[in-house]
This record gives C-alpha cells, sequence and structure tokens, in this order.
C-alpha cells in the first residue's frame, strides 16, 4: 500500500524530529518519540481499535519506515474482504474437504467481481452490507453463472456473515431471508429437436474466429455429440485421449465406480472425432505446440493454445455459451441444460433392454440407471 502524508494540513516544523527526514513527506499516523528516540506508528486495526506500534530508531530512513508500515498489513477495519480472510484462516474452513475449499473459493472470485458504484463489494465496510445487497449480488451472478453457482455463492456468503456474528464481528447474517435462484430440476430431459438446435448453434459460434463477437470454444460442440453419442461424463470426454481410438470402436473409461466399454464407431461418432484431431492438430500447428510422440499423451480436446480444457474453463465456457442460446432465443430459459444431460440423453436414447441399457452406459447397478434412463417401455394393453 502506498503511504502518504494524509493530514488536512502541513505539519508544524518540530525541532525534534531527526534532521534526515523530510517532515513534509512523514505518514499519517507516524510519530517521533524524542524521550526514547524511536518511531511510533498509531493506526486503528482490522475491528477498528485504536492500536499502535514502534517500527523503527532514530537512524530509520523516511523509506524504510514507510516499508516497515506496509509490511504491518494493515487492512482497512470491518471490511467484507477483512472478514472473509478471517474466516478462511478458521479451522471450520481448514477442516473442510479440498474439493470443498475450491468450490468456495471460486464463489469468493465471483462475489469479488461484483460491484458497488464502480468499486468491488469485498471493500465494503460491513456496516454497509444488507440482505438487500446479498439479494442483488444472488440475482446478478445467476444471470451471468448460472442459478445453481448463484445459491452456491449464496451459501458462502451466509457461512462467512454467521462466522462473523458468532464472533461478534458483525450483529447479523444478511445473507438470511435473501431467495435463492430458480434452479431448473436436477435431472433436465433434453429432447432431440432442443438437442439439434443447439447444437448447430455450437457449431456455428465455434467456427468464428475465436474472442471475436458471436464466438464460442470450438470445442463445445464436439464435447456436446462425443458424450452424448458415447455416454460420457465432461471430465471423461475432455480427457479423452487418442489411444482409446481402436479398430472397431471408441474406448470409453469410465470414473465413479462405472465399468469401461468401447463404443462402436458408426458414421457420426467417426466423424465427430476426426473433427476433433483436425481441430486439435491445427491448433498444435499454428502455436508451434510440440507434438507429443505417445498417442496416450495426445488428448483429442484441447483450448486454443493446444492444452488441456480445464474443469473451470469448461464450466464458464458452457456458462456462457448457454446464456448466449438463450439471448439469441435458440432455446428457453427452460429448456437449458448442462452437459451432464447429454449423458442421460444417450442412455435414454440407446436401444435395447434395461440390461442393454446398462452395459452402455457401464453402471453396475439397476438402481442408478433408473436414475439415468428416461425413456418410456412400451407395453402391450390389458385384455381379459
Amino acid at each position: 500500500m502506498a503511504v502518504k502524508n494524509t493530514g488536512g494540513h502541513p505539519r508544524q516544523f518540530n525541532p525534534a524530529i531527526p534532521s534526515h527526514i523530510d517532515q513534509n513527506k512523514i505518514p499519517s499516523g507516524l510519530r517521533y518519540k524524542p524521550n526514547k528516540k524511536s518511531w511510533r506508528y498509531f493506526y486503528k486495526d482490522s475491528l477498528g481499535n485504536s492500536s499502535s506500534r514502534t517500527i523503527g530508531k532514530e537512524r530509520s530512513t523516511l523509506k524504510e519506515l514507510e516499508l516497515r508500515i506496509e509490511k504491518l498489513g494493515i487492512e482497512k477495519p470491518n471490511t467484507f474482504k477483512w472478514l472473509v480472510n478471517q474466516y478462511l484462516k478458521d479451522a471450520r474452513f481448514l477442516d473442510l474437504k479440498p474439493a470443498t475449499q475450491k468450490n468456495y473459493l471460486a464463489c469468493y472470485a465471483l462475489i469479488k467481481k461484483q460491484s458497488v458504484k464502480q468499486k468491488s463489494v469485498t471493500t465494503l465496510l460491513l456496516k454497509n452490507w444488507s440482505s438487500g445487497l446479498c439479494q442483488q449480488i444472488n440475482t446478478q451472478i445467476a444471470k451471468k453463472n448460472g442459478p445453481s453457482m448463484a445459491n452456491h455463492c449464496h451459501s458462502f456468503l451466509s457461512l462467512v456473515f454467521t462466522y462473523g456474528k458468532n464472533y461478534n464481528y458483525v450483529a447479523t447474517n444478511h445473507a438470511t431471508g435473501v431467495y435463492k435462484a430458480k434452479c431448473r430440476p436436477a435431472q433436465q430431459w433434453v429432447s432431440t429437436e432442443v438437442y439439434s438446435r443447439v447444437l448447430s448453434y455450437a457449431k456455428k459460434r465455434g467456427s468464428t474466429l475465436p474472442k471475436t463477437k458471436g464466438s464460442s470454444p470450438y470445442y463445445i460442440w464436439l464435447m456436446m455429440e462425443i458424450s452424448y453419442l458415447c455416454r460420457l461424463r465432461g471430465v471423461e470426454t475432455r480427457t479423452l485421449t487418442e489411444d482409446k481410438m481402436l479398430e472397431n470402436g471408441l474406448q470409453c473409461d469410465r470414473r465413479k465406480g462405472s465399468k469401461g466399454n468401447i463404443t462402436i464407431y458408426n458414421d457420426r461418432l467417426l466423424s465427430v472425432l476426426n473433427s476433433a484431431i483436425v481441430h486439435r492438430d491445427n491448433i498444435w500447428r499454428s502455436n508451434g505446440y510440440p507434438v507429443p510422440i505417445s498417442k496416450e499423451d495426445r488428448l483429442l480436446i484441447v483450448n486454443n493454445t493446444g492444452q488441456a480444457v480445464s474443469l473451470d474453463s469448461f464450466h464458464s465456457a458452457w456458462q456462457k455459451f448457454i446464456n448466449f442460446a438463450i439471448n439469441d432465443k435458440i432455446i428457453t430459459n427452460d429448456e437449458r441444460f448442462s452437459l451432464h444431460d447429454l449423458k442421460r440423453k444417450g442412455i435414454s436414447d440407446t436401444a435395447g433392454t434395461g440390461s442393454d441399457k446398462k452395459d452402455a452406459s457401464g453402471h453396475r447397478s439397476d438402481s442408478m440407471m433408473q436414475v439415468y434412463d428416461k425413456s418410456l417401455l412400451s407395453v402391450p394393453a390389458a385384455s381379459d
């Protein structure tokens, strides 16, 4: 932080101050104690309480004193940022699972981007927070990042304010009573007509020059098709490598206890896999990216720099893409879906019995199949 003399009037000359110090540049709160031949800094701590600390001796230079003030790391008292930092150091946060911690830190990163009068809400004093502000944050994040992420951020706000209330940093939990964003059903059914519209839209945006108006990452439509045709989770699609392309089909290594299998090629699957390789090779060539020697190190899908597509990057790109689709009236808000919903559609669209579908999806139990298979059985009418 830059240290400045913030006083309203010039300092009166003090002959007791060492002569090598320019008295007009002494920071506000810094005082010389002639009786102890030392410099003492007076400030308010993070809770607004007055405090002071000795930071230098008679021979200390002004630059040395300024650096020591900076190292104190004094934050503006009672800001939301300060409260979050306190919570992040608390055992209640540190004892959470790493994945949960990562999720909350991602929420905090989104909250930081919300502003009031062109300043981040995190710089606001806690006394200026309200339920209305929390509601505004929830609404804005829901519009840009989806209702699910907005509600995750609301949970983080509530945790932080609960922590603050229990330690008397705030009088109330401002997140209490805030309306949560309305989420679509956890299991969204995607019709073939809706899927076709979104797939065509993804191809169009993916063919537009990257980082220009009307563009989205090229890999979105590839991941849609592969996830649907092979009934794969997003992470299973993102991490596919060239060695999985066998002579008769694509080897699908599934996670979360599901059994791996081979999806036999058809013209549609071969076409999308070949498109992925062509896109990847063009990106590697244009970026001068070193081509891995081993097929098992050659990802089928990469980002525009030639590297793996991370979970966070894909999630952000997907949310933006779906919001574009809604704004351009390709789909309605009620028709929005996730990439994982395409695995569910792929299982439901698989021909055959429940046993056939279970083999195709890799699920080990009939109960899990019932969660994913949304197709309707055809049964004969009753007769005497």
